[in-house]
């Protein structure tokens, strides 16, 4: 496998994994503290990952060395439906994290990639796909298989650019455009090598597919995913708050959301009174503005606080209190 033997290759499979569990431990962590539907959706996706290269290494290197039949092939079958679920999972978090989902409804990704599993994994059992790596028989099962093979591969493909047009149409530039466009692009990038492994289980031998899985990008994806979210745990110190006095005064917790989210002095004001229970029309009577510029403002703050209404905001700064 390119230079690299198969002890060294599970190796760095088997260190991503782990260095996986400890990521999604610290994501767990974090949703929990944060409760809101931005962190949510990164635990799931963490988790999907995970659980997709555990059951894909045991069914590819472990069993494929150790044992054959049913079971690897049961296995492989659980591998691609979790490969569907992960790529649901991936455009979900990149819908949730840019606000897309009055674009692409999340429901019918969701409709179509289990329309996709359903249909391949029954084509490919019926026609004995896995009783080897390729289908021997041409037929019409052989030919709508590739037709729903490539069909999902462009529908994914399909779904990242007009993410994208969106992402780049509604969006300034700044670090967190830019790294949900990579992750789009990423996931762009993953279905093309998808696009190359569905060639691969039509027209080359079980050697050369052995060499195109060694190519994986998911591995290094991982990898690369996994240090950036221990760096962003590290940054956000979700427990940090546990050191400190837990008899933080309503003005204190506020101080320190302003501080970590970089609040203006005036949406610190506006939070202020909207965790007193104000209205935005009471707001606007207190601060001498316009009730329009309370709700500017009030966009602004769940914006920078990655939250989605009043009571998303609120459940952040109680958890804080």
């Amino acid at each position: 496998m390119f230079g690299i033997s198969n002890d060294i290759f599970n190796f760095i499979y088997i260190a991503v994994i782990l260095l996986g569990g400890v990521t999604m431990t610290l994501t767990v962590i974090l949703n929990a503290k944060e409760r809101d539907r931005q962190h949510r959706a990164m635990m799931l996706l963490v988790g999907a990952i995970f659980i997709y290269m555990v059951i894909d290494f045991i069914a590819y290197y472990y069993l494929g060395e150790h044992s054959s039949g049913k079971l690897v092939f049961a296995l492989i079958t659980c591998s691609d439906v979790l490969f569907c679920l992960l790529t649901l999972v991936w455009i979900y978090y990149i819908l949730v994290q840019m606000e897309l989902e009055d674009v692409i409804r999340p429901k019918w990704v969701a409709v179509g990639s289990i329309l996709y599993a359903v249909g391949s994994q029954t084509l490919s059992i019926s026609l004995g796909r896995f009783d080897s790596y390729i289908v021997v028989k041409s037929g019409l099962g052989k030919i709508l298989l590739q037709i729903l093979d490539v069909g999902y591969v462009v529908f994914v493909i399909g779904i990242c650019v007009v993410c994208i047009r969106q992402v780049v149409k509604r969006y300034p530039r700044s670090g967190r455009r830019t790294i949900n466009l990579l992750f789009l692009l990423l996931l762009i990038g993953y279905m093309v090598w998808i696009a190359e492994w569905d060639y691969g289980t039509w027209f080359k031998t079980e050697e050369h597919l052995l060499d195109i899985y060694a190519m994986d990008p998911l591995i290094l994806i991982y990898a690369i995913l996994n240090i950036i979210l221990i760096y962003y745990f590290y940054k956000k110190d979700p427990l940090r708050l546990q050191k400190m006095d837990l008899q933080l005064t309503r003005e204190e917790v506020e101080k320190l959301i302003k501080d970590q989210y970089g609040l203006s002095a005036r949406e610190l004001d506006v939070m202020h009174l909207m965790n007193c229970g104000m209205s935005n029309a009471q707001i606007a009577a207190e601060l001498s503005i316009s009730e329009n510029t309370v709700k500017r403002h009030a966009s602004n703050i769940f914006k920078k606080t990655e939250t989605q209404s009043r009571h998303e905001l609120l459940a952040k700064i109680s958890n804080l209190d």
